[in-house]
């Protein structure tokens, strides 16, 4: 079992949540923006599995 450190936010109510350490499902690219993307298992009650994109120098998920 691999984990990420992933930063969790949601945009469109502009809440950080920090950096959880969760397992990483799988790997790949994203069609869309080509950039490296994990499906991930979330930390929370809801919303499994989650999506996470490495962004600048650090994996996000948008929670939005």
């Amino acid at each position: 079992m691999q984990e990420l450190n992933v930063h969790f936010v949601n945009r469109g109510y502009g809440t950080d949540d920090g950096i959880k350490s969760v397992q990483m499902i799988s790997l790949g690219i994203c069609e869309f923006t080509s950039r490296p993307e994990a499906t991930i298992k979330s930390p929370y009650a809801f919303g499994d599995p989650l999506k996470a994109q490495f962004v600048g120098n650090e994996w996000l998920c948008d929670l939005d």
